[in-house]
């Protein structure tokens, strides 16, 4: 297992900030890259990322993702759930893990990917720099908003089902008399048809 890593980290939140008001390319390419004004060979690492956390395609083609990007308004609680699925296996140690110390984080990471400390010392840097960016309050915020609204609907249903129906039930028992002659019984039930029961 791989995680990717940019030399250059400082550089994520800023080329984000460009994305922004950038017009979307027919191709993420480095001439892309070097258009938004970041041309150092360490930058164009920024291209595998991006692609690693699926807003782009193998070839650089932007996927549908890639348009949440450029909306401010949701884009940094995209990239928090496309974090979530790149690295899920280090959410699966810890739900927060990128909250946790750095000596956490780099174990998680040596033991899903079994590299050495240099190259995790990279990912983790990478990582680091990428939660920092990214909005995981607001989308904890919608999750807990979503399972109280779930909550609220789900305890409006038995009130809605207690008071459904005013129909009226009632339990008849009836005490046989101890008797071997058949007619006693027959005479009953025709009895009980005639006058209680009701097709």
């Amino acid at each position: 297992m791989d995680y990717p890593y940019m030399m250059s980290n400082n550089k994520i939140s800023q080329i984000f900030d460009k994305i922004v008001s950038a017009a979307k390319p027919a191709k993420f390419t480095v001439s892309f890259l070097k258009q938004l004004g970041f041309t150092s060979s360490n930058d164009f690492a920024f291209i595998p990322l991006l692609k690693k956390l699926g807003f782009l395609t193998g070839d650089g083609t932007p996927l549908p993702s890639y348009d949440s990007l450029r909306d401010t308004t949701v884009s940094k609680r995209v990239i928090a759930n496309q974090i979530k699925e790149l690295y899920s296996q280090l959410f699966a140690i810890n739900l927060e893990i990128h909250k946790a110390p750095e000596d956490e984080i780099k174990g998680a990471i040596s033991r899903v990917t079994g590299k050495e400390e240099k190259d995790v010392q990279r990912m983790y840097l990478t990582f680091k720099a990428l939660c920092l960016y990214a909005d995981f309050k607001a989308e904890t915020s919608k999750i807990k908003a979503k399972e109280v609204e779930e909550n609220t609907k789900s305890d409006e249903v038995p009130l809605k089902k207690e008071f459904k129906s005013n129909e009226f039930h009632y339990n008849i028992q009836i005490h046989l008399p101890a008797t071997t002659d058949i007619s006693v019984y027959n005479a009953i039930f025709k009895s009980l048809k005639e006058n209680l029961l009701v097709d």
